[in-house]
C-alpha cells in the first residue's frame, strides 16, 4: 500500500513540478475554457476566442487524486499575457507534445 501512495504522489508531484516550472518561466495566468470556443483569463476576466490564442499541449499524465488524465496546456494571447489550461481534455485534438 506505501508504494501505491508513494507512486501517486510522486505522479501527482510531477504535473505539480511541471506547472510551477511552467509559473516560472511566465505562464502566470490561469484560463477557463467556456462555450463557443472561447476561453476567459481568471486574473483579468478577459474573454478570449479561440483564433486570438496560441494554445499547445505541453505535457500530460495521470492525476491520481481525480483518477484523470490531466493535460497542461500553455496559452498565449494577442496581447502578450501568458498562462495555463489544466484539463481532463486536449483542448488542441491530435497535437504532438512540445517540449
Amino acid at each position: 500500500m506505501n508504494s501505491l501512495k508513494n507512486n501517486a504522489r510522486k505522479l501527482n508531484n510531477a504535473l505539480t513540478r511541471r506547472v510551477i516550472d511552467l509559473h516560472d518561466k511566465g505562464y502566470t495566468h490561469d484560463f477557463l475554457p467556456m462555450d463557443g470556443q472561447h476561453f476567459l483569463c481568471l486574473q483579468d476576466s478577459v474573454d478570449f476566442s479561440v483564433e486570438d490564442l496560441n494554445i499547445q499541449v505541453i505535457d500530460h499524465g495521470f492525476d491520481q487524486l481525480s483518477k484523470t488524465y490531466k493535460y497542461i496546456h500553455t496559452i498565449e494571447t494577442i496581447n502578450g499575457s501568458k498562462g495555463l489550461l489544466v484539463s481532463d481534455v486536449n483542448c488542441c485534438g491530435d497535437v504532438i507534445l512540445a517540449n
